[in-house]
């Protein structure tokens, strides 16, 4: 019997953040996924700051950032070629992790990214073609049957843990009597992904064209691929639809001399969430859990901030610093913030798809309203953060961890990559710093955290604020300290530097007693 730390079902992109995330922590995973190969083709197209930051953290932004194309202008019209302007977002702002707050790529340019940097732990097996076809949990651990799909040889795989990556269809979650809570269900949608035989230029690209008469969006998947959709009428027939179809619906953009036609899936919007994360040692992630409408383009983002939160939990018990306990903060801390996500997708996604004449007219003269007078729309949902897992009764618990450019004695850039990931403990005040007790300091190097003080250009700190991020950030908290958890949030923030040695305290408490001893 093989034994690993943790097996991960699935090696789609979430598996594979999951993966590196363990492996290089120094674990031992097995990865296994049911297919021969990655799936080379595109599904998920869009990425925000915060998964950047996520990618950079293990080694993949770099080689990702080489085809992804930052997202300078969400356009909304009301038809795709002559129609009004109904909504016009500028995508090309830096967001509050450091980054551009929004990126459109091809997939199978991350999946190779991030193989490679789980290839490159030496921690991590990845077994293709192989499926999962029994598991059991017992006091200590789980016991998995795997088999090979082309030579159907069988073994028995123990390990500490589970992730459960495999997807909408979820083997694992169906095997465990998991329920699946079904959301709102929308129309069918025809995806058609193509590669650029040269290079294209359009008057109105990436966004949405909300015709009622053929609703869709185009975009750009990376620098050498395009995608355009289509909202079907429920008197649509899918399997009506060939590659002949598919021709005629490009004909206005484009050709066979102009790009080579990938895939053109038809699925319908839907919207699901489990009613449990975790089966004591086997916990969901990604589409396992959740699945949602794709018009904020987070469906995948929220995999990977799954990925990103229960590994850090992980770590810290298999290494002994930290209590089990902690894991009943994980779906806690991700429910809430994925509903928001699931309701604000849906929210931004309605007036897209209007198919009926009259109410199409009505929400254009409403959106041509919010051109002259932005207060006229209402505010939409706003995912809050993760505070299951944070300091009790502080306000800022839940807040972005924000990164910013400083300056070392030996290198500038970005926060995470200069200064230090995992928990840090930040502050611009040598104060804060001068009366952390050796207990404080003990209790975050412990678990593999930095502190970090950060200070104007000339003051001396071990970290200069370059752009002044820092101290505007302090101002707009008015905190002398703030302590941010791996997976980019605040486990909360120090009022003095009294309360600072509460503040690492009440994180020892909330890791457990072993972390305390």
């Amino acid at each position: 019997m093989d034994n690993y730390d943790v097996i991960v079902v699935g090696y789609g992109p979430v598996g594979q953040m999951a993966s590196a995330l363990l492996g290089q922590a120094g674990h031992r995973v097995l990865a296994v996924e049911r297919h021969a190969q990655m799936y080379g083709l595109s599904r998920a197209g869009h990425i925000d700051d915060e998964i950047m930051r996520l990618l950079d953290r293990v080694g993949a932004g770099e080689e990702f950032r080489e085809d992804a194309v930052e997202w300078e202008l969400y356009d909304m019209r009301n038809k795709a070629f002559g129609g009004d302007l109904l909504m016009s977002l500028d995508w090309s702002v830096i967001g509050p992790h450091g980054y551009r707050s929004h990126w459109i790529f091809y997939q199978n340019n991350l999946e190779l990214a991030l193989n490679r940097n789980v290839e490159a732990t030496g921690r991590v097996d990845v077994e293709f073609s192989t499926e999962l076809v029994s598991f059991d949990q017992d006091g200590d651990g789980v016991t998995a049957r795997v088999r090979h799909r082309e030579y159907g040889q069988e073994r028995t795989i123990r390990a500490t843990y589970m992730l459960a990556a495999d997807g909408a269809n979820s083997f694992v979650r169906e095997s465990l009597g998991i329920e699946a809570k079904e959301g709102h269900l929308g129309p069918n949608q025809l995806v058609i992904d193509t590669l650029q035989k040269r290079p294209l230029e359009f008057e109105f690209d990436n966004g949405q064209f909300a015709d009622p008469e053929a609703p869709g969006c185009l975009f750009q998947l990376g620098k050498r691929h395009r995608r355009w959709e289509f909202t079907l009428r429920e008197d649509e027939d899918p399997a009506d639809y060939t590659i002949d179809t598919v021709w005629e619906r490009l004909k206005p953009w484009v050709g066979p001399e102009d790009v080579e036609v990938l895939r053109w899936p038809i699925y319908r919007f839907r919207e699901s969430m489990t009613q449990e994360w975790r089966r004591e040692r086997i916990f969901l992630i990604g589409d396992a859990a959740h699945t949602l409408w794709p018009f904020a383009g987070e469906g995948m983002c929220n995999g990977l901030r799954d990925a990103a939160s229960i590994t850090w939990r992980m770590d810290l018990v298999l290494r002994g610093l930290a209590s089990e306990q902690i894991f009943d903060t994980y779906q806690e801390d991700r429910q809430p913030n994925m509903q928001g996500w699931t309701d604000y997708s849906r929210e931004i996604g309605l007036p897209c798809i209007v198919m009926d004449q009259d109410a199409a007219a009505g929400r254009d003269q409403f959106l041509f309203a919010v051109q002259q007078d932005p207060s006229l729309m209402p505010p939409v949902t706003v995912p809050p953060g993760p505070t299951a897992f944070s300091r009790e009764g502080d306000a800022t618990a839940g807040a972005v961890a924000v990164q910013g450019r400083i300056r070392g004695a030996h290198a500038e850039g970005l926060l995470d990559a200069v200064a230090g990931r995992g928990f840090q403990l930040i502050t611009n005040r040598s104060e804060v710093i001068d009366g952390l007790t050796d207990a404080d300091r003990a209790a975050i190097e412990r678990i593999g955290g930095s502190i970090i003080l950060v200070g104007a250009p000339g003051s001396g700190a071990p970290y200069e604020d370059v752009d002044g991020t820092y101290a505007e950030w302090f101002a707009s908290l008015d905190r002398v300290a703030v302590l941010a958890r791996p997976d980019y949030y605040l486990f909360g923030s120090a009022t003095s530097v009294d309360d600072v040695h509460e503040l690492v305290d009440s994180l020892s408490t909330a890791l457990g007693a072993t972390v305390a001893a």
